[in-house]
């Protein structure tokens, strides 16, 4: 057994994203904020020692270097810093590819997955479609996502990202909505709308926000619905409720970011109800701009 496989410091990916912010060069509260973000999530054992992207590309290629999910990790945060200069996109795309297919470790599959989607370079789309089809949920999220981080228009097979849509893992039906929403893929909207009433509450909120970026109004239910939750009371957060405190603000704001985005004014009254009995400032301010904005 090698002493990647036995390495039980490594944390697991934590998977609801409603309970994660993202962490990157963009912070969001919910998993369908409708623009690129990178998720990296937070381990504790990093690298003692500061090394060169090309040194940890070879730290991964290595077959006596034991942590390699540890030098994937540490890539991705360097190439997340803009650390990289573009014209070794290639060579990293070219590398990183092959070091995929060669892992047997699911974390490092997952963190070059991650490496690569924070590149946002059309060359990775091959080696993403590749790991769309990983036995490991926690490397297709990263997939998907890092799908979403690619610039808008680019040329991609959809298919198997809408059929993750059916996914019985929450986390990756989240994901897949993300991706397809933030690129807009036209076939994506009908297939959407049946998670409006999926059993996950968490799925549900999110189709609901995608659904904003097809100005669907099947949606609009679910969306006033959001707006209008009440946050929990002292007594209520000894029994935790479905979503707590923080959740509700950042999938309020989440909502009120993708309504003012995409310009559509069909909430405006609902707006215009929070921006008045808000019990969060924070979340009563944003609200007031957007309504503001709305309604030039």
């Amino acid at each position: 057994m090698s002493t990647e496989s036995r390495d039980s410091s490594a944390p697991q990916t934590q998977k609801k994203i409603l309970e994660n912010p993202f962490v990157g060069s963009l912070v969001v509260p919910i998993a369908i904020v409708l623009v690129g973000a990178l998720i990296i999530f937070g381990v504790t054992k990093m690298l003692s020692a500061e090394r060169s992207y090309k040194d940890l590309v070879n730290e991964i290629q290595s077959k006596t270097f034991g942590n390699k999910w540890v030098a994937a990790y540490e890539l991705s945060k360097q190439i997340n810093s803009a650390q990289i200069p573009a014209e070794d996109y290639p060579w990293l795309v070219e590398n990183l590819s092959v070091a995929y297919k060669d892992s047997v470790d699911p974390r490092t599959r997952g963190f070059i997955i991650a490496a690569l989607g924070a590149l946002r370079t059309e060359l990775a789309l091959p080696i993403l479609q590749v790991a769309l089809k990983d036995i490991d949920t926690d490397v297709k999220f990263h997939a998907v996502v890092s799908i979403a981080n690619m610039p808008k228009g680019i040329q991609f097979d959809w298919a198997p990202t809408l059929e993750m849509l059916k996914s019985p893992e929450a986390i990756l039906r989240q994901a897949s909505t993300l991706a397809l929403a933030t690129h807009q893929v036209p076939e994506a909207e009908e297939a959407i709308r049946p998670l409006l009433r999926d059993d996950n509450l968490t799925v549900k909120y999110a189709a609901a926000t995608a659904l904003i970026a097809y100005k669907d109004e099947n949606a609009q239910p679910l969306l006033e619905e959001i707006l209008l939750i009440k946050y929990p009371t002292e007594a209520e957060r000894v029994q935790p409720p479905a979503l707590d405190g923080k959740q509700i603000t950042d999938l309020k704001l989440s909502v009120l970011v993708t309504l003012e985005k995409y310009n559509w004014k069909v909430l405006n009254n609902t707006i215009l109800e929070v921006a008045q009995n808000d019990s969060n400032i924070s979340v009563a301010t944003k609200a007031k701009e957007v309504l503001n904005l709305l309604k030039k």
